[in-house]
């Protein structure tokens, strides 16, 4: 339930009332509040201050409990709005340092992929099934399929679809045999030269991407490798900060 205003032709969130959502990031505000990204079910990206949050006995004191689903209520006119309640509906329990990465990453990458009040309910419900497979404490080739069916979601959302089964300029279906480079303004593209560089990908490793096989190790590295070029081109100058993180550790 949400109340609207109109201002100057546009219409503004004024109040939401029980709306589903994550926590995306959390910083400090003054001595016991805090400011709050979220990511809700029916408006994306929302910011609220959780005034009194970080004292002991706060009701707002949930929003810290990480990877947890949410019932939210907020109020303000302005983009940065006044939580004023909060209840964990589910909590999904994760405690293994490569899924607790993995939610770092996808927080970050929903931050900077989806502007403020751009609703995305497909990646919410793509998120939350996510955080329950992370749970489930599924092997790692589960872990890296979810992963990069989330980024191939994410991408299709904002506009930028990539084909993973036909080479760009012929429209051709992707041989396993042969290598492929990859752009990401454009797509494959057949590689014909016998050296090959590291743009290079071999087409049955793209074909099992696309068809979410991901066994082979080959078929999971060439896949990060290109949704992470796919990622940083489309996301521009906004750069992904855990992988700096990651890199040293």
């Amino acid at each position: 339930m949400s109340l609207y205003f109109l201002l100057w032709g546009t219409i503004l969130i004024n109040k939401i009332s029980l709306e589903p959502a994550f926590v995306l990031h959390t910083r400090s505000y003054q001595e016991t509040s805090l400011i709050i990204d979220f990511f809700t079910k029916s408006y994306g990206r929302l910011n609220a201050i959780a005034k009194g949050a970080k004292r002991p006995k706060s009701p707002l004191r949930s929003v810290l409990t990480p990877s947890s689903k949410l019932v939210i209520s907020m109020s303000g006119k302005s983009d940065l709005k006044t939580l004023s309640s909060v209840e964990i509906i589910e909590h999904f329990s994760v405690s293994d340092g490569t899924s607790l990465n993995s939610i770092i990453y996808l927080n970050e990458l929903i931050s900077k992929a989806i502007e403020k009040e751009d609703p995305h309910e497909n990646i919410f419900h793509e998120y939350e099934a996510l955080l329950r497979n992370l749970s489930d404490k599924n092997n790692i080739n589960h872990l890296e399929k979810y992963l990069r069916n989330f980024e191939l979601n994410l991408l299709q959302e904002m506009g930028y679809g990539v084909d993973l089964t036909r080479e760009s300029e012929t429209n051709t279906k992707l041989q396993s045999k042969d290598y492929y480079r990859f752009d990401p303004d454009k797509g494959f593209s057949l590689i014909t030269e016998t050296n090959l560089s590291n743009n290079a990908f071999l087409g049955q490793d793209i074909i099992d991407f696309s068809e979410g096989r991901f066994e082979k190790k080959t078929t999971r590295d060439a896949s990060k490798i290109i949704m992470r070029a796919a990622l940083d081109y489309h996301l521009g100058n906004k750069t992904l900060n855990i992988r700096k993180y990651l890199t040293k550790n």
